[in-house]
C-alpha cells in the first residue's frame, strides 16, 4: 500500500494530533516532498553497502560502483563484476558475496523483488531476510523507502534513534511509538528530517 495525498495528510493531522512532540517536529520541517524509490535492486545494494557505515563513507563507495558500471546498476550490471573487484571499490567481502548472490537471484528470476509488494511487512521482511547478508535494518529500509509502508519502525537505525534519543530522552522507544500507529513509517521519516536539518545539535 502507497499513500495517496488525502491519505497522507489524513496522517499526518492523526500524527500531530497524538503526539505533541511530534507535532513541534512536523512544524519545524514542513511539509516532506518525497518519491518511493523506484529501482529495488539498486537500492538494496546501496543499503547493503552503508550497513555499519557513516553516510558519507557509504556514498563514496555507492558512487565508485555506479562509476564501474557506467551508472546502471542493474542486476545484470553488477553480476558481471567479480569480488575482488567489488572488494577493490572499498566493499566489504560479506557485503560483495551478498550483492553479487542478489544481483544472480534478481537474474533467475526478474521479479522477485516486484513480487514483494504482494506480500504484508512481516512476509516482506521474513523474505528479504533470507538473504545472507540481509538483516532487518537492510530489510525496513527497503520497506518504508521502496515499498512507502506506512508502518515499519526502524529501531535498528542510528539516524533514527539519534534523533529519537534528541527529543525523548531515555523514553521507551516502542512505547512511545505506539502513539504514531499506523504511521510510525512517516513518524520516522519527520525524524530523517529533523536531524538532516540541523536540529539535533
Amino acid at each position: 500500500m502507497r499513500y495517496t495525498q488525502p491519505m497522507h495528510e489524513q496522517a499526518i493531522q492523526q500524527l500531530r494530533n497524538a503526539d505533541p512532540m511530534l507535532d513541534h517536529v512536523i512544524g519545524k520541517v514542513g511539509t516532506l516532498n518525497y518519491a518511493p524509490e523506484q529501482d529495488g535492486f539498486a537500492f538494496l545494494v546501496q543499503v547493503i553497502i552503508g550497513q555499519m557505515l557513516s553516510a558519507k563513507a557509504a556514498d563514496t563507495i555507492y558512487a565508485r560502483l555506479v562509476d564501474k558500471v557506467d551508472s546502471s546498476v542493474t542486476p545484470a550490471a553488477v553480476a558481471m563484476l567479480e569480488e575482488d573487484v567489488l572488494r577493490s571499490l572499498g566493499i566489504a567481502r560479506r557485503k560483495a558475496q551478498t550483492i553479487l548472490a542478489l544481483a544472480q537471484e534478481v537474474i533467475q528470476d526478474p521479479k522477485v523483488l516486484d513480487e514483494l509488494a504482494f506480500l504484508d511487512d512481516r512476509q516482506c521482511l521474513a523474505s528479504l531476510c533470507r538473504y545472507k547478508g540481509i538483516g532487518p535494518w537492510t530489510a525496513k529500509m527497503y520497506l518504508i523507502f521502496v515499498l512507502d509502508r506506512p508502518d515499519v519502525l526502524p529501531l535498528e537505525d542510528g539516524a533514527f534513534l539519534q534523533a529519537f534519543r534528541h527529543l525523548y530522552g531515555d523514553v521507551d522507544i516502542e512505547t512511545r511509538a505506539s502513539l504514531w500507529k499506523p504511521y510510525r513509517s512517516l513518524a520516522a521519516r519527520h525524524l530523517y528530517r529533523f536531524l538532516d536539518l540541523g536540529y539535533c545539535t
